[in-house]
């Protein structure tokens, strides 16, 4: 099978028709993260599944399916045009159908295969023309994705199925079965003549004692062998697990380690950005940060009010004085000979007063008072004292107390001059301050929720790098968190077991060699039947017989396991062009299973290579295999990855893709590699250095600009062809 095109419509982000055209060698298809990449790959999973009845809500565009009204319908389609026999064509698709605004019906499910003769399309199943062209056996061979599933014989059935598909050893295990249990019978019908028989019916029985003997401890001796193997496979298979996650650990725990310093440093600054404004508007007075000018206007008018008290005060002091000087003069006018006490205000009375200075005469001495004379002018005083205090009383409510009354009676204004003086000074300067401390302390918050914000993406940056670290080592976190302590105590362990497993191979030996011997001496036995002869001669020769087809079964995983290793190693050396990478050995382990190993040219095992060196061992085998199966089922097919090379460097991926592009093999790889950043404009552009050195095919996927990136129904892949 060679792909020739591929056409995809309405899967996932890739909205409409899109077409893809493979070279006959290596096709490059370049993308960023989420350019829709793995979508890709998995359009071509779903095709290459042969399930009757295969459609999925998820495997629609959004894109379409939000354009669509009620009532309206279009197609998922997955479509390949390859050669294999002449051109041949195999579509997988299936309708949606909006039936309401909230519900997508899924109907008419299509696996179709054309056989293309000229203009004419010969329909056939799908599933039985992808079968007939594609075997599922050799498709398990076909699609790889990312680094870490490249080891073919990462199961326990790999090596019997590629054993039986590529080198005809199942004929080997139908022959064994049949020609053991063949050797089984003879020799139960042997032993049993040769029992019967009277010359050697006693050594006879007692050569069977000693074989079953031997027999049962050979059986005890290797279930315990069995055993310590499989002990020592498991702990083979620990500490290789450990050894070859000792990067990703070491990754993984300086991840967790840098994650926790930030989340300390996280929750620091989330503690120094944190503010309760609310109990600081009143327990820190943050709630006068614009007092100053009411301060400032509030003593101003204070310093007015105490200035126009201060002035009415000293006014009503002056009138005061000067009513005082007028009474203390009256005083010395009304001030009699021999400072005699005068008479009340009101003796005499009015009248009285009135009609002696109308007769000029002061009726009470009977002295004459005329005109301008001093006598007159005390009179006259006297009735005007006497008419002033009448006035005064008409004033002033009677009882009430003739203490003059001070201007102000209160101390308001008093105390609002001393609230001013309080108020000015360290007070004010303090109030003045909260201003700077509150613009201080916003500014400190703002900076550390800038630090905090930083943090917080670096976190997330960390833990995404984490996922990404988890999901490329197939491997979960409470493994990785396991202390690599155990490593000692495995090798320990498979120590103590490889050692009695020594002990038992030679206990094994000897048993074998007694059980060997006695046989020996049962075949060597002279009976005295011609006819337990002739079983005795059956017997032997479906004894050898049996172990020719064991030694050929043995000699063909051998010889397989061998051209493998050959064809693989021939690889390595070119992924490795320039570079170290030792030799592949294929190793087959106790369980039947297969271990793919890098060894050093001095026979040394290379315990932990290097990420880029592991991936071009795996891809190695992975050419062999499509060589191999070439060769020997004359049926070609594509290797088909999705990002094997994450682990290679700048220099590493170019001799890696100059090289894969001389292989004569189809091959096409999804990846990021070719795509740099722009240092000015930061954006992503192709390496138009490295893809103009190549021949291959090489393609652009990306998302059509502009999207929305918290709507999928904005997404749309396109495929752009570069050379």
């Amino acid at each position: 099978m060679i792909i020739k095109d591929i056409k995809i419509k309405n899967f996932r982000s890739y909205y409409g028709y899109n077409t893809l055209t493979l070279s006959k060698g290596l096709t490059l298809v370049i993308g960023d993260n989420g350019d829709g990449k793995t979508t890709l790959f998995e359009a071509l999973e779903w095709l290459f599944k042969t399930a009757s009845e295969d459609k999925q809500l998820t495997h629609i565009s959004e894109k379409r399916k939000s354009e669509l009204e009620v009532g309206q319908s279009d197609d998922v389609i997955v479509n390949i045009t390859f050669e294999h026999d002449g051109e041949k064509e195999i579509e997988k698709s299936f309708t949606f159908e909006k039936v309401s605004e909230d519900f997508i019906r899924i109907k008419d499910f299509k696996f179709n295969g054309y056989s293309i003769d000229g203009s004419e399309r010969l329909l056939t199943r799908g599933d039985v023309m992808l079968n007939q062209c594609f075997e599922p056996v050799i498709r398990k061979y076909c699609l790889f994705k990312g680094e870490n599933n490249l080891n073919v014989f990462d199961n326990e059935t790999a090596l019997k199925t590629l054993v039986d598909t590529f080198s005809g050893i199942k004929q080997f295990d139908e022959l064994v079965e049949m020609t053991s249990n063949f050797e089984h019978k003879s020799a139960n019908a042997a032993n049993k003549e040769l029992q019967n028989d009277k010359r050697v019916s006693n050594q006879a029985k007692e050569l069977n004692r000693q074989l079953d003997l031997v027999s049962v401890s050979i059986q005890d001796i290797r279930k315990e062998l069995k055993e310590k193997e499989i002990s020592i496979s498991d702990f083979t298979d620990k500490i290789e697990l450990i050894e070859k996650n000792q990067e990703t650990q070491e990754r993984y725990q300086d991840i967790k380690d840098r994650i926790h310093e930030l989340q300390e440093k996280k929750a620091k600054l989330s503690a120094l950005s944190s503010c309760n404004y609310s109990t600081n508007l009143l327990d820190e007075s943050w709630i006068l940060r614009s007092f100053l000018p009411i301060i400032k206007e509030f003593s101003a008018k204070a310093s007015a009010l105490s200035k126009e008290k201060r002035r009415l005060e000293k006014q009503e002091t002056e009138r005061r004085a000067k009513e005082a000087g007028e009474r203390e003069a009256i005083s010395k006018i009304q001030k009699l000979a021999n400072d005699a006490v005068p008479l009340p205000w009101n003796l005499p009375d009015k009248e009285t007063m009135q009609e002696m200075i109308d007769d000029e005469i002061c009726k009470v001495c009977g002295r004459p008072a005329p005109k301008g004379s001093e006598a007159y002018h005390f009179m006259c005083q006297k009735l005007n004292e006497y008419l002033a205090n009448i006035s005064a009383q008409v004033v002033t409510p009677p009882n009430e107390e003739e203490e003059e009354q001070p201007l102000f009676p209160n101390s308001f204004i008093n105390e609002l001059h001393s609230r001013q003086i309080k108020l000015s000074g360290e007070t004010e300067q303090e109030i003045a301050g909260i201003s700077t401390t509150i613009a201080d302390r916003l500014d400190f918050i703002t900076k550390r929720k800038t630090e905090l914000s930083d943090v917080t993406k670096q976190i997330q940056e960390l833990t995404d790098e984490m996922n990404d670290l988890l999901m490329q080592s197939n491997l979960s976190a409470e493994i990785l968190d396991k202390n690599i302590k155990d490593w000692k105590g495995f090798f320990e362990a498979k120590g103590r077991a490889e050692k009695r497993a020594v002990e038992l191979n030679e206990k094994l030996k000897i048993e074998e060699e007694n059980k060997a011997n006695l046989q020996d001496r049962l075949s060597k036995l002279e009976p005295e039947s011609t006819m337990t002869k002739v079983y005795q001669r059956v017997h032997t020769a479906f004894e050898r017989i049996m172990k020719a087809f064991v030694n050929a079964k043995e000699q063909n995983v051998r010889n397989f396991l061998q051209m493998l290793e050959e064809v693989a190693n021939q690889y390595l050396a070119k992924l490795n062009k320039n570079d170290f990478y030792g030799v592949i050995h294929i190793r087959k382990t106790i369980d039947n299973s297969a271990r793919i190993e890098l060894h050093s040219m001095n026979g040394g095992r290379i315990e932990n290579p290097n990420g880029a060196l592991k991936t071009t061992m795996y891809m190695s085998v992975l050419f062999a295999i499509s060589q191999i199966t070439t060769l020997k089922r004359e049926q070609d097919y594509p290797l088909i990855f999705d990002a094997p090379t994450s682990s290679f460097g700048g220099f590493k991926e170019d001799t890696f893709y100059n090289v894969i592009d001389t292989i004569e093999k189809q091959c096409l790889i999804v990846t990021k590699d070719l795509l740099n950043v722009d240092k000015q404009t930061g954006e992503k552009q192709l390496d138009f250095d490295t893809i103009n050195k190549l021949s291959c095919s090489v393609y652009r996927i990306e998302k059509v600009e502009p999207f929305n990136d918290k709507d999928l129904s904005t997404i749309q892949t396109i495929i752009k062809r570069i050379k």
